[in-house]
């Protein structure tokens, strides 16, 4: 069934890329999933559908005439795993705070908010067929299957790196369990390039595996955890699809931002009603 929170809750912080303070609240409601900058008086909620991503440069971003959102990826996929179909989400910057740079802390406060059952349902994404798609080294591929299953495989020249595989049965407790602690990351001599370029301002050791040279600079969660983090991401994206999916056989292959939104609009454009 949809489900919403029974309270508001808040979460605040910086942005990952932009650096700004924020508090974000979550807030029960009965329409879907939607943004809205609390410090911009002419602002009006920005729906979390793929109509609305505005960019996806190191991120998923959303926007509509009055205003945009960056980075919402880890929001909107503690999100989808808890099943939580109706909500606003309410920010005073405009980023949501990185918290540890998973999705840990959102989905802390998700649930001691407590949900609440709403009339109606999810429609499915429903596909009867095998459906691909392919770009360079980038490959996804959905099909029909017994339980819904989600393969990436993260592959990248860093000898620290090289090939990483993960996957998951894709249910709630398996998301918990295995995926929502995975943080995001990135690669020491990209950060100087990064911040030249008006991103990364926010991002420290404390919210981000750092791939340095010859060793990572953090601890890992896990020796995949890389891989498992894509995989966070790709749950996010894929939420804005405005459905849930069905048993299908996802795979994934060096796919990021940009072709997540693209695989999803694919998916969506072959569901079918069930």
């Amino acid at each position: 069934m949809r489900k919403t929170i029974q309270r508001s809750v808040s979460v605040s912080g910086i942005g990952l890329h932009t650096g700004a303070p924020s508090v974000m609240t979550f807030q029960p409601a009965h329409s879907g999933i939607h943004f809205i900058r609390t410090d911009m008086a002419q602002s009006t909620p920005i729906k979390a559908d793929l109509d609305h991503v505005g960019s996806t440069l190191r991120g998923t971003n959303l926007k509509n005439d009055t205003a945009e959102v960056w980075t919402v990826e880890h929001v909107l996929s503690a999100l989808h795993a808890l099943g939580i179909t109706d909500v606003t989400v309410e920010m005073d910057g405009p980023e949501p705070p990185v918290t540890d740079g998973s999705a840990a802390v959102y989905v802390q406060c998700l649930q001691d908010a407590g949900l609440k059952e709403l009339e109606g349902d999810l429609p499915l994404l429903h596909i009867k067929n095998p459906i691909s798609y392919s770009c360079g080294s980038v490959f996804y591929s959905a099909e029909p299957a017994d339980r819904l299953t989600i393969s990436f495989v993260y592959e990248h020249k860093h000898p620290l790196v090289g090939k990483q595989e993960y996957t998951v049965e894709f249910n709630r407790d398996n998301y918990l369990s295995q995926i929502s602690r995975a943080r995001t990351f990135g690669f020491e001599e990209e950060l100087a390039f990064l911040k030249a370029h008006g991103l990364a301002k926010g991002g420290s050791l404390e919210n981000a595996v750092v791939v340095g040279k010859d060793k990572f600079l953090n601890e890992l969660r896990y020796a995949d955890e890389l891989v498992r983090h894509k995989i966070l991401d790709l749950v996010g994206d894929f939420s804005l699809t405005g459905k849930r999916l069905d048993k299908l056989k996802i795979v994934c292959r060096c796919g990021g931002h940009k072709h997540n939104v693209l695989f999803a609009r694919l998916l969506l454009a072959n569901s079918e009603e069930k």
